[in-house]
């Protein structure tokens, strides 16, 4: 049984540490200080590179570049975090050991993440999630022993988890509070949990330290933008 499968609520790291440095190796190494693993987004580049990035593209010098048709080389030469963006190879080396959710904005980002997990022993303690429910019924059918979790980002989100069979999270905004209600809320979580499904719980842009403690008897893993002011184990 890995931590990934006990009962204890952990801590992962919103893009590491959620903010000017997200996504990239100083984000992780700092939320791991406190956190038990770190999510991340994954992103191809033009040269078929897996990075950790949230966004399709950036600015720079004026311009909006797209990851897609840039080669990685070009990527840190004139992104405006540069040497700090990270290969998804190279987060799987230096954190050996972490729980990670890797979160897949692309489709054909997949079969290249897969093999990197499986090469670096990493499957065990990872969760591949995604907001587009292409991505996870193609997940779920070239993976079908992998930990895949479904990202609710809005109303239109709940009606497709019914139909995604074989599911392990869902990852459920603590936001929802604001258009749902927090009644309403704690309904969707008690059915997530009656159909056996994890619940990850994240944040956009409320306060998780006002929300986390609240619903937090409800939750597997917390995806805190900073694990700081809650640490490893502090709900184990």
């Amino acid at each position: 049984m890995t931590h990934m499968d006990s009962e204890n609520v952990f801590i992962l790291g919103h893009r590491g540490i959620k903010g000017p440095l997200e996504n990239t190796l100083p984000a992780f190494r700092r939320a791991l200080r406190y956190a038990d693993g770190i999510e991340f987004d994954v992103r191809l580049t033009g040269d078929g590179k897996l990075i950790a990035h949230h966004d399709p593209g950036f600015r720079s010098s004026g311009s909006f570049h797209l990851l897609r048709e840039m080669s990685l080389r070009q990527i840190r030469r004139l992104h405006p975090k540069g040497m700090a963006i990270p290969t998804v190879e190279r987060v799987f080396r230096e954190f050996r050991g972490a729980i990670f959710n890797a979160d897949l904005k692309e489709t054909d980002a997949m079969e290249p993440a897969l093999r990197i997990t499986e090469r670096f022993n990493a499957t065990e303690n990872t969760v591949f999630s995604s907001e587009n429910p292409a991505t996870v019924k193609a997940l779920l059918r070239e993976c079908p022993n992998c930990r895949v979790g479904f990202s609710i980002v809005g109303y239109g989100s709940v009606r497709w988890i019914p139909r995604l069979k074989g599911l392990y999270s869902v990852h459920v905004p603590i936001d929802a509070v604001s258009y749902v209600g927090y009644r309403n809320l704690l309904v969707l979580l008690r059915t997530l949990r009656k159909r056996g499904l994890k619940i990850y719980l994240w944040n956009y842009e409320m306060n998780e330290r006002e929300w986390m403690p609240r619903l937090r008897r409800f939750a597997d893993a917390l995806i805190l933008d900073d694990p700081s002011w809650v640490g490893k184990g502090f709900y184990g």
